[in-house]
């Protein structure tokens, strides 16, 4: 990867690169997991920045020296499927890589921050709710596989996700 990546905390001035990353990334890598008619109905859910993250200072943006953003992710202490963690928990959110830029490490570096990041804030294990197409980078990254679960999105629209976690 490039040295003139840069990871820095997201604000909330970023909403509209953020959404638009979601919505080149997610629409391109997700058909092969999962049917037609779930995507069509998450997608809306999924593509669009969450102010809260982009408010937390634990949630990150990758730029290229030009400022196009090209990778987004984060961690924090509430669950994005239960509300707030238990004591010594955290959870990896949003993570997500433009199509062009798929493995050249800047998921990697984005979870590798929040990592560091949650140990500083104490933090001893993080856990994370998957896309089936992310779960083998997760395992990668040394998450274990709890369950598979769907995620409600909003009454009637369901996502089926990989609930992980690993000790750090």
């Amino acid at each position: 990867m490039p040295d003139s990546i840069l990871i820095r905390p997201a604000t909330p001035a970023d909403s509209a690169a953020v959404t638009q990353l979601f919505r080149r990334s997610y629409p391109q890598l997700l058909p092969e997991y999962y049917a037609p008619q779930t995507l069509q109905a998450a997608l809306p859910f999924i593509t669009t920045a969450q102010p809260a993250l982009l408010e937390c200072g634990t949630y990150y943006l990758a730029q290229d020296s030009q400022g196009t953003v090209l990778g987004a992710g984060g961690w924090t202490d509430v669950s994005p499927a239960r509300g707030i963690a238990a004591p010594g928990e955290g959870h990896i959110r949003h993570v997500a890589t433009h199509p062009s830029h798929l493995r050249q490490g800047l998921a990697r570096r984005m979870v590798e921050r929040s990592l560091a990041s949650a140990r500083e804030f104490g933090v001893l294990r993080m856990n994370c709710m998957s896309t089936f197409a992310a779960k083998s980078f997760y395992q990668a990254m040394g998450f274990s596989v709890l369950l598979e679960v769907e995620l409600t999105l909003a009454p009637g629209v369901h996502f089926p996700a990989v609930q992980m976690t690993r000790v750090l």
